[in-house]
């Protein structure tokens, strides 16, 4: 199993489910090379959510791969020439958190100092090894771990 985190400039928290379809586009050869049940963890900023850590980096959902296809182009803000690959999450398997964790700790190395922002060094997808996928866990704590066993996605009701 491949866990890669993504990093979603453009998340809009409280949108509604069609703003927020199990589609990632891409046109890194390492997304286009996933399979069934890897796991995408996006990430985005807190400036993203209007939170007053704008610089840090939070979880906000993981996405279990479905399957990977190549970009049909049907959706003109990601064509095909720019983005070769649509990654599609499972919607049974992928949760998407009610809050946002701060995982800033666990993404950014010693290299950066917490006054950089989070989509200065996370421009690309970065495959995680096992300790940080315990880690990314860990931070999410209780809530993922709930999700997880009985929320998956947003609430259907």
């Amino acid at each position: 199993m491949t866990d890669v985190m993504v990093y979603w400039k453009d998340y809009e928290p409280n949108a509604n489910d069609s703003a927020h379809p199990l589609h990632w586009h891409s046109n890194s050869p390492s997304l286009g090379d996933l399979i069934a049940g890897d796991r995408l963890w996006v990430v985005t900023s807190g400036k993203s959510l209007n939170y007053e850590q704008e610089q840090a980096g939070f979880l906000v959902a993981v996405w279990v791969v479905e399957r990977v296809i190549e970009n049909p182009g049907d959706d003109p803000a990601f064509p095909s020439r720019k983005y070769g690959y649509r990654i599609i999450g499972d919607e049974t398997e992928s949760i998407e958190l009610d809050e946002p964790v701060n995982v800033d700790h666990v993404i950014r190395s010693d290299r950066f100092d917490d006054t950089v922002a989070v989509g200065r060094f996370l421009r690309g997808p970065r495959r995680l090894n096992d300790q940080r996928v315990r880690l990314m866990r860990a931070a999410a704590g209780p809530q993922m771990a709930q999700k997880w066993l009985v929320g998956r996605m947003k609430d259907e009701g």
